[in-house]
Parts: structure tokens; sequence; C-alpha cells
């Protein structure tokens, strides 16, 4: 039991270290965006606008270039905020999860609805890791399903909080994607939590991401 317990524990540090180094080279990124591809595209938005104000009858590409890529910053100023860590830590999951689903929807090619029946009631850094596995969800629906709409619904039941990610894609054969590294840092992020998560695929109607996390007394 003694030697059981010790497995126990090190398999947990050795995953919340793995974490730490991964939120780590999030933020890192994060920084990298907004100050030196973000600036590059104010620059060159600056200049577009420039070259408009140039011209007495701007062409419709160049006003359509110049809105794209208005677009593109606002997107991409959310995407290095949503990976900065210091900045995760003073929000509340309810909050990040809308913006991510804002930026999502901002390119008109999926539509993501997030329903939620009770507050969230995890501690921060738990919020932080919860935000990282359903945005891992959303982001394996767009890229491998390709959905037109995803479904996040979040609610309590009995002694524990339940969140699902549902969409309806065209599906994915769990075998073939079973030690991916998405999956598997989903995995080990619920397990950090205490908690369990699981798949019901169909093929070619969609899949549903269920995840159960336990609630301490103090939250029930």
């Amino acid at each position: 039991m003694e030697i059981t317990e010790f497995k126990k524990q090190f398999d947990h540090q050795l995953l919340q270290s793995q974490i730490e180094v991964q939120e780590q080279t999030f933020q890192q990124i994060g920084k990298e965006l907004h100050d030196n591809v973000g600036q590059l595209l104010s620059s060159s938005r600056m200049l577009l606008g420039l070259t408009e104000r140039s011209l007495e009858k701007p062409p419709d590409t160049l006003l359509t270039a110049n809105a794209t890529l208005g677009q593109a910053i606002n997107e991409l100023r959310s995407l290095s905020k949503s990976l900065d860590k210091e900045w995760l830590e003073q929000f509340n999951f309810t909050e990040n999860l809308q913006t991510e689903i804002t930026r999502i929807n901002s390119g008109n090619k999926v539509r993501s609805v997030y329903n939620q029946q009770n507050e969230i009631q995890f501690k921060p850094d738990e919020q932080i890791i919860l935000f990282r596995i359903v945005q891992e969800a959303i982001q394996n629906a767009i890229k491998h399903a390709h959905p037109e709409n995803i479904i996040i619904t979040a609610a309590k039941q009995d002694n524990k909080f339940c969140i699902s990610v549902a969409d309806d894609g065209s599906g994915f054969e769990m075998n073939d994607r079973k030690n991916g590294m998405g999956l598997n840092n989903m995995k080990h992020r619920t397990i950090l939590l205490g908690g369990s998560i699981a798949w019901d695929i169909a093929i070619g109607k969609g899949t549903t991401v269920i995840i159960t996390l336990p609630l301490k007394e103090d939250t029930v």
C-alpha cells in the first residue's frame, strides 16, 4: 500500500511538472505572438491604410485586405491572451471559454454555443487545467471532424461537475488516435483534477467528449 501510494504521488507530481512546462511554453508563445507577429501585422495594416488614403478611389480588394488584416489582428490578440498563464490566473473559466467561443465564431465556419447551468467553483489553477481540456476538445473537433456546430454544456450532477463538448462532425476512430498527444494531454489533465474523461463517437454523426470531475464537500 505504501509503494502504491508513493507511485501515485510520484505520477501526480510528474504530471504536474509536465503541465507547468506546457503552461510556460504557452506563455512564451503568447508573448511572441503579441510582441513579434502582432507588431508585424499592425505595421502592415498601417501601410495598407496609408496606401488606401492616398488613392482617390481605393479598389475593393485593398479595402477587403485591410478589413481582413484587422480581423486577423483581433483574433491574434485573443489567442495570445488565452495563452498567457498570468492572465488566465485572473479570470474565471466561463469568461475564458466565452472569449474562445467568440474567437471561433468570428471565423464564420463553425458555430459554437456554451450552456452553463451552475457556477464553476474550482480554484484558479484547476480552472486553468479544465479550460485547457475543453480547449483541446474544441480544437480537435475543428481540426479533425470539420463540424458545423459545437455545443459545450456544463452542469452539476449530485456531487460531480460534468462538462460535455459535442460536435456534429465526421467523428473518428478512437484506436487510430488513442496514443495521440492531444488525447493524452486531455487524459493527463483530467487525472490531475481527479476526474474521468470519455469519448462517445458516432462515425459520420459527431463526437461528444464528457469530462466528469468530483466536487469537494465545501463546493457541493
